[in-house]
C-alpha cells in the first residue's frame, strides 16, 4: 500500500503534464483557424476539442500502463488500482481548476472535465490490461 505514495504523485505529474502539453495545442488550433467561433460546437470545432481528449487519453493510457506493469501486483486487490485512479483524477481535477483561478466557472468545470473523464476511463483500461496481462 506504501507504494501508492510513490505512484500517485508520479501518475498525477505526468498526467498533468500530458494534459497541458494538448491544452497548448488546442490554444494553438483556436489561433490558427479562421472564423471567431460563436456557438458551442464552433468551440469545440476551433480547439480540436475531441481529438485532444482522446490523445490524452491514449498517452494517460500508456503512462498508467507502465505505472501498473511496474508496480501493481494483483495480490493488492481492487481497492489499490482504485486508489490510483480515484486519487490521481481527484488531485489532477483539483489542480487545474486552482491554475485557471482567474478564468471564469464555466472554463475551469470544462477543464476539469477534460482531464479527469479520460484520464479516468484510461487508468482504468490500464489497470484492467495489467491485470490481464498478469
Amino acid at each position: 500500500m506504501e507504494i501508492l505514495f510513490l505512484i500517485i504523485p508520479a501518475g498525477v505529474l505526468f498526467s498533468l503534464l500530458a494534459f497541458f502539453v494538448f491544452e497548448l495545442k488546442a490554444i494553438k488550433a483556436n489561433k490558427n483557424a479562421d472564423v471567431a467561433a460563436t456557438s458551442m460546437s464552433e468551440k469545440l470545432e476551433n480547439y480540436n476539442t475531441i481529438n485532444n481528449a482522446v490523445a490524452f487519453g491514449v498517452v494517460s493510457y500508456v503512462l498508467t500502463l507502465v505505472l501498473s506493469i511496474s508496480t501493481y501486483d494483483p495480490s493488492y486487490g481492487l481497492i489499490h488500482a482504485l486508489l490510483y485512479i480515484f486519487g490521481t483524477t481527484f488531485i489532477g481535477s483539483i489542480i487545474i481548476f486552482v491554475i485557471k483561478i482567474k478564468k471564469s466557472l464555466l472554463i475551469k468545470v470544462f477543464a476539469s472535465f477534460l482531464y479527469g473523464v479520460p484520464h479516468m476511463m484510461a487508468a482504468g483500461a490500464a489497470f484492467l490490461t495489467s491485470f490481464i496481462l498478469s
